[in-house]
């Protein structure tokens, strides 16, 4: 007659003898095609196409104007979006300041990036 323990003890047994664990909990979804799986990753994870933060890199100048381009840098775009700005000093950064509705006008008009209704600065670069 065989012996049946609780799944702990079995996955305790397996562990120590090297054995994969049987996992019955684990349900059974049917194989999918590689196509499937490819096309799942390709939408998931954004792929061939530019995320806000390439888009904003790429339209920086034309966004911030070229005389702050180079005394300012975008850092990130957080989930609640918001556009985080290093800027050299604060002279930059109240000047910034001021333009902040031309630069959510100039974000909104680039593809990806409509989201962004907010612009924080903050020290660095």
């Amino acid at each position: 007659m065989k012996k049946v323990f609780d799944p702990e003890v079995e996955s305790l047994i397996s562990s120590l003898r090297g054995f994969p664990e049987e996992r019955s909990d684990m349900k059974d979804r049917g194989a999918k095609g590689f196509g499937s799986l490819v096309e799942t990753c390709v939408e998931r994870y954004h792929i061939g196409r530019k995320t806000p933060e390439e888009a904003v890199l790429e339209n920086w100048e034309a966004i911030i104007g070229r005389s702050f381009a180079r005394r300012c840098r975008p850092e990130r775009i957080d989930a609640g979006g918001t556009l985080v700005v290093q800027a050299a000093n604060a002279t930059v950064r109240r000047e910034l300041i001021f333009m902040e509705d031309r630069i959510l006008t100039a974000l909104g008009s680039i593809e990806g990036c409509q989201h962004i209704h907010r612009v924080i600065l903050k020290a660095g670069q």
